[in-house]
């Protein structure tokens, strides 16, 4: 008897505690989709027609823009966000770059064989190693082995991808089970920033692309709303489009012979020169200080302006020029595209980026001012509940006054 009565009490629990285990399993968790619009300058949406990007600034959160890493190039930019460290830290300082301690040169698409050349946990290796699944459609960079990790849901990019077929690849993800649904999902499109190096910022063809992008939106948009998860669309570019002076580049080879450093041209803007061993740093300094009057500025890696955060690691070099705009560095036998990024954007306002958000966890109609997009990392993460390493350069109390629901 009294064993009957036993099995009488223990069934009814043991049957709750599967009830509340598969209640937890199918419980609604947060998502997060970060798209990337490469080189949407932060007035794109003023200058052209974007609809959609201006509902989801009514019906959510808008930067008035986002202040991009130093240099304001592609790859340290994406990077920037998706670890929420300056390039300085999280060992990608440029496009291209010279490693004194490995002895060799990075170029994009090297990590992808490599991915030792990253430093940093990107946000969805954070997502993954805390238990939550990762997908990304060509996020840069999200397509190497960092830290011995790739998200669960990845492709190896591949450009001609129709982006209505990565918008629908997001619905197929949102659509999973929970047990295997992604939890942050991080996608990327590049035509505006293809349109406005190869036509400039003022051109129609970047016009006709900004408002491509925008109806690309709209239909993701859509897609996101149509779902009752609490679902956060986080809209962001790595930087913006300056014109320049296709006609009027500084020569990087009439600035004289450094044979004592390992010279890098850095994507037309910067020209960055690694001391190799007896170099005489100050002596050069000077040397390429005395023409800064043809249209650039130098600096010495210890004495950098501190809001580049462009100071620390090897990989800086001990001496970096800038051109300042409508100049540009080229070789003798290079070309220069019509627009340009990846100048200082404490002083070139036209490399600012964008800022949008909407969804549960974002307040309706606010605007902010600009902001640094290490700031992008620590927010996701609140969101997500996910722990941020110790080491980031963001901070999640930068956005904590436009967010509710948390």
């Amino acid at each position: 008897m009294k064993k009957l009565l036993y099995l009488l009490v223990l069934i009814p629990i043991q049957f709750l505690s599967s009830c509340q285990d598969q209640s937890y399993q199918n419980q609604k968790k947060n998502t997060v989709i970060m798209v990337s619009i490469d080189g949407f300058r932060f007035d794109y949406a003023d200058k052209y027609n974007t609809p959609n990007l201006d509902r989801i600034a009514k019906e959510g959160v808008k930067a008035k823009s986002m202040i991009p890493s130093y240099p304001s190039k592609t790859f340290p930019n994406h990077y920037a966000i998706a670890t929420g460290m300056y390039p300085q830290n999280n060992g990608l300082v440029h496009n291209n770059f010279f490693d004194p301690e490995r002895n060799q040169h990075y170029s994009i698409g090297v990590g992808k064989k490599d991915g030792s050349w990253f430093k940093g946990t990107p946000i969805w290796n954070l997502a993954e190693q805390q238990g939550q699944k990762a997908a990304s459609f060509y996020w840069p960079v999200s397509d190497a082995r960092v830290e011995g990790m790739r998200p669960t849901y990845y492709y190896k990019y591949n450009k001609p991808t129709p982006y209505l077929e990565r918008v629908e690849q997001i619905k197929k993800w949102l659509d999973m089970d929970q047990s295997i649904r992604p939890t942050l999902i991080t996608t990327y499109f590049s035509l505006v920033d293809t349109q406005g190096h190869v036509f400039g910022p003022d051109a129609n063809e970047t016009k006709e692309a900004v408002e491509y992008i925008d109806t690309v939106i709209g239909q993701l948009y859509d897609i996101v709303k149509s779902y009752k998860e609490p679902i956060d669309l986080i809209i962001v570019s790595d930087h913006g489009m300056e014109q320049v002076a296709v006609d009027d580049a500084i020569i990087l080879e009439s600035l004289g012979r450094f044979k004592d450093f390992e010279c890098v041209n850095g994507g037309g803007v910067q020209y960055l020169l690694y001391a190799k061993e007896g170099a005489d740093i100050e002596k050069t300094y000077q040397e390429l200080k005395k023409q800064e009057d043809k249209g650039f500025v130098v600096y010495k890696k210890d004495s950098a302006p501190n809001q580049l955060h462009y100071s620390k690691g090897v990989r800086i070099p001990a001496i970096f020029c800038e051109a300042v705009p409508p100049k540009t560095f080229k070789n003798l036998r290079g070309g220069v595209s019509n627009g340009m990024h990846g100048f200082n954007p404490y002083k070139v306002k036209n490399m600012h980026a964008i800022f949008y958000a909407a969804g549960d966890h974002f307040k309706e109609n606010v605007s902010i001012e600009p902001f640094e997009n290490v700031n992008v990392y620590p927010t996701i993460a609140k969101i997500l509940s996910l722990k941020v390493p110790d080491n980031i350069d963001g901070n999640e109390k930068v956005l904590l006054p436009v967010m509710k629901n948390l």
